[in-house]
């Protein structure tokens, strides 16, 4: 109990009435037997390094001593979540050596977008697994998983009974590449803005889509500062000649960022009214 009070306080939280059902996801009586993540880098326990090769050193270094399918030197979010509702690190479904999936299952990948891009990873750096892509292998796991389970043995402890996928938290870190993506195309901010309705009303239908598969509790991270973010510094060049205070040209990638989670509460209010049982928390990442 005291782990899971002292890891809500990793984030600034919130919560809003309108949008938690009478299940509401309270740290004092949450017992989730499994953990359903969709998201990109933020999150990929290894999906991507499972397709397209390990990610190399030093990823992994101070944690694990080693490469792990981590876009990270250590473990992500995602791993403190499950660790701190005492279960173990969360399998990525593209990973079909050594997983274990009764716990829950990983559908990001690095690079991973709301939207479908019309490019390839080499091309762009995006991940051709977007969240369509994740949903529908989350939907196709769902059923074969459970006439899988029927075969008895290894199957039955490996895979998840058929009332996990109701109880489970379902967990989304997705987004900011949706952003970038547009600013590598040169698109203006607002270019961007102008989409961005469009990349919240996919992640909604997402939403209600896991809804119509029993998921009933939903946990969502907001995209942070995109303009913070290295590559974007990186890829996209910044005025130097200009403090970055005012530069107006760095100041863009904030405005373009539906980072406010009352952006994102609007978006699901209506949701609620559609789905009494439907419990979302929103939480606030960098605020």
């Amino acid at each position: 109990m005291e782990a899971r009070r002292s890891f809500g306080g990793f984030f600034a939280v919130l919560v809003l009435s309108s949008l938690v059902g009478s299940a509401t996801l309270a740290f004092a009586s949450c017992d989730f037997p499994a953990i359903f993540n969709f998201g990109d880098s933020n999150s990929d326990t290894g999906g991507l390094s499972a397709v397209f090769g390990q990610a190399p050193p030093p990823h992994g270094e101070t944690h694990f001593r080693r490469p792990v399918g981590r876009y990270s030197d250590g473990r992500l979010v995602v791993d403190f979540i499950a660790q701190s509702f005492g279960l173990p690190y969360l399998s990525a479904y593209l990973d079909a050596v050594g997983s274990n999936f009764s716990h829950g299952a990983n559908f990001a990948t690095a690079g991973s977008t709301i939207r479908p891009q019309n490019t390839t990873l080499h091309q762009s750096g995006f991940s051709p697994i977007s969240l369509d892509v994740q949903f529908n292998e989350f939907y196709e796991f769902r059923r074969r998983s459970q006439v899988a389970r029927t075969r008895g043995g290894v199957y039955e402890k490996l895979l998840p009974k058929e009332e996990v996928f109701s109880r489970a938290l379902y967990t989304f870190d997705i987004g900011q590449n949706d952003l970038t993506a547009g600013y590598f195309l040169n698109m203006s901010t607002s270019e961007v803005k102008a989409y961005i309705p469009d990349v919240l009303g996919q992640f909604k239908n997402i939403v209600s889509y896991i809804y119509g598969e029993g998921g009933r509790y939903f946990w969502i991270h907001n995209t942070g500062p995109v303009g913070c973010l290295p590559y974007v510094m990186e890829r996209i060049p910044i005025l130097v000649s200009q403090p970055y205070e005012s530069s107006s040209h760095l100041a863009r990638f904030f405005l373009g960022c539906p980072s406010d989670p009352l952006v994102l509460a609007a978006q699901f209010a209506n949701l609620r009214i559609r789905f009494c049982s439907l419990s979302i928390s929103l939480f606030c990442q960098f605020s």
